[in-house]
């Protein structure tokens, strides 16, 4: 069998903005031929450092992959900082490699994504695939957190379900949308939907807890998904 094969560019940065508070979103021209599915991540590294990688997911449309790509940053160590100080436009150290995971989807089906905190990032990209069904549940602490929000009412122009959550909006908050973590049962209605194909991302024990409430309520192990990282349970 063949491996797959992973080419390695230096990307040029064309555009870095803000996408919530600590968080920044970079945009890199694509190498010609550059391909993803949505759902999968890119591995980075400088020349002069090729011990220090990061993965980070691509949040950008598909349809655009020809021209450029996108992944949202946690502006947070040396690492981040030094790809936060790249200036549009020139030359850098930085190298790319990908795209890899076969945490993907095509757009067949309904796809149920549920997130908490930066755990929305590579559904960005599955929201803007432009085809299949789609519903969003995602979860931010504050109203701030919510990445990508400014978004969402566009997302729902295009036909995506987009469900906002806020955990902890504090006292003085202006938030009027939904509060508190989202439930196995609160996903599954939101959804509709038992043989659904159900994309959980986020931290370890949201992730697990997820996946065991929607077996029980009916929905087949094989069509829960996820993706989840070290219980950081402050985050959202």
């Amino acid at each position: 069998m063949n491996k797959a094969v992973h080419p390695t560019f230096q990307p040029l940065l064309l555009s870095a903005n803000d996408a919530a508070p600590g968080l920044r979103m970079f945009r890199f021209a694509s190498s010609n031929g550059f391909k993803f599915m949505p759902g999968q991540f890119m591995m980075f590294h400088f020349a002069d450092d090729p011990k220090t990688r990061r993965a980070y997911s691509i949040c950008s449309s598909p349809k655009a992959m020809s021209e450029y790509f996108e992944v949202t940053v946690g502006m947070v160590g040396a690492f981040s900082e030094r790809l936060g100080s790249l200036q549009s436009g020139k030359e850098s150290h930085l190298i790319v490699r990908g795209p890899f995971g076969k945490w993907t989807w095509n757009g067949d089906g309904h796809a149920v994504l549920v997130s908490g905190g930066t755990g929305i990032t590579p559904f960005r990209s599955m929201a803007l695939l432009g085809k299949g069904k789609v519903t969003i549940c995602c979860a931010a602490k504050t109203p701030e957190g919510l990445l990508y929000k400014t978004e969402y009412d566009g997302w729902r122009k295009n036909g995506v379900n987009v469900n906002g959550r806020v955990t902890q909006p504090g006292a003085n908050s202006n938030w009027s949308g939904e509060k508190g973590r989202w439930t196995a049962a609160d996903v599954f209605a939101a959804a509709n939907d038992a043989a659904a194909v159900y994309y959980l991302c986020g931290p370890k024990q949201m992730v697990e807890e997820l996946r065991d409430g929607l077996e029980r309520l009916g929905v087949r192990a094989e069509n829960i998904r996820t993706e989840k990282w070290g219980d950081y349970t402050d985050l959202f």
